[in-house]
């Protein structure tokens, strides 16, 4: 954690400094599952800070954003009489790279994320978080769709949805036999970004 807020320190005032690009720093929360864990919903709830750069290239219309940003992911279930109890924590640096296109006080975004996981835990049983018994993929990438609305002035809120293109955890075989595809993280980030300059 000590690297990322030390990497942010040393990313933002760096790219600022050059007249064409624009920054931001944002934070947000984020609610997220681990698709193929066989659960469903939202249930993770965790939190997201950064920073990033964009430049626009096109018209003032069409611009490219680059960021950085650490990113908890995971997935929680409480026990029931049908499901056991599970939960993971997922901890990620992330880096997005996205275009955009901006339309009135609205931007439009697509892009990549490229993840680097900086801690996992798991638990099982509801007896506490512990090493998981499957390990998962050091490196995640990620595809995002978003949208950003400026609120009043540097204020922007932003909204996004971050999927895994390739499976985070292995594969593995189900107790009926059938292989599952490996595991996907699925997250949606809801926060808000101020403009630098």
């Amino acid at each position: 954690m000590r690297r990322l807020l030390m990497l942010l320190v040393l990313f933002v005032p760096m790219l600022v400094a050059a007249q064409q690009f624009g920054a931001s720093v944002g934070a947000g929360l984020v609610a997220s599952q681990l698709d193929g864990d066989h659960y469903a919903g939202y249930h993770k709830l965790g939190f997201s800070f950064g920073a990033d750069v964009n430049r626009l290239l096109v018209a003032d219309r069409l611009g490219a954003r680059l960021g950085l940003r650490y990113v908890r992911k995971g997935s929680h279930q409480e026990a029931t009489e049908d499901t056991p109890f599970y939960k993971s924590e997922l901890h990620y640096a992330e880096m997005p790279l996205t275009a955009f296109y901006r339309w009135r006080k609205f931007d439009f975004e697509a892009g990549l994320a490229f993840g680097y996981l900086i801690k996992a835990k798991e638990d099982t049983d509801g007896y506490g978080l512990r090493e998981p018994n499957i390990d998962f993929n050091r490196y995640e990438l990620s595809a995002i769709a978003g949208v950003r609305y400026q609120l009043a002035g540097p204020l922007w809120a932003h909204a996004c949805l971050n999927y895994s293109a390739l499976p985070v955890r292995r594969h593995h075989v189900a107790q009926d036999g059938h292989k599952i595809l490996g595991q996907h993280n699925n997250a949606v980030i809801i926060g808000v970004n101020v403009v630098l300059k």
